[in-house]
């Protein structure tokens, strides 16, 4: 008699570590040891980058600023252009120096050999002069008008002296050319209204080309 005995189940078998997996950790942790080799590397290459980094020199630029005018500076630029002088003193504009040596206010003067009136209401204004010339060429007081005047009163009225003054005795004839380097007496002559208080003679060298301020004298 054959019996059949039916052999018991052989127990399971483990599973198997997978080889992908282990080839996986090892591509892993190698590529964190690599980065962290990189950054200690950087950070090591940045510690001595700066530790021996070289100074800059140091650049200092200094800058010069012109002083501006003050109003002061520029009051007496004015003056020294426009400077008023006093009877008995000399004024300069340009090459003509003029002193004012007398101011007369007579009712007559003798023009051209004759005794001439100012008329009832009026009077003359005598500027008694010495003109020198300090310029390069020569000046015709009377008849070319080298100076540029007039008389100006208290109301800033301006006069102008009378005509043919190489007719008023004691002054230089008509072309009579005062050379550079001398002087001579020159009698300025005016009129006036009798009432009129003359305060300045204003006087400048003649000048085409360019624009001249006046030169005052006070005569009061």
């Amino acid at each position: 008699m054959s019996t059949n005995i039916t052999p018991p189940p052989m127990p399971a078998q483990p599973p198997q570590p997978s080889k992908k997996g282990h080839t996986n950790a090892y591509i892993i942790g190698g590529a964190a040891i690599i980065a962290a080799a990189v950054v200690a590397t950087g950070i090591a290459i940045s510690g001595r980058s700066d530790d021996t980094a070289t100074p800059q020199p140091t650049v200092t630029v200094t800058e010069t600023v012109e002083p501006e005018a003050t109003v002061e500076e520029d009051t007496a630029a004015a003056a020294d252009q426009n400077t008023e002088a006093k009877v008995g003193e000399q004024a300069r504009n340009g090459g003509a120096v003029v002193k004012v040596t007398k101011v007369a206010e007579p009712d007559t003067i003798v023009l051209a050999g004759a005794r001439e009136s100012a008329g009832a209401d009026a009077k003359y204004v005598v500027l008694k002069t010495v003109v020198s010339n300090e310029g390069k060429a020569s000046m015709d007081l009377t008849c070319s008008l080298p100076i540029v005047n007039a008389l100006i009163d208290d109301q800033g009225r301006r006069f102008d002296t009378i005509e043919d003054l190489y007719d008023v005795a004691g002054n230089p004839e008509c072309n009579a050319q005062l050379q550079p380097g001398f002087d001579d007496e020159m009698q300025f002559v005016y009129r006036v209204p009798k009432d009129a208080v003359v305060t300045t003679w204003e006087f400048s060298e003649y000048d085409l080309e360019n624009e001249v301020t006046p030169t005052l004298v006070n005569l009061t």
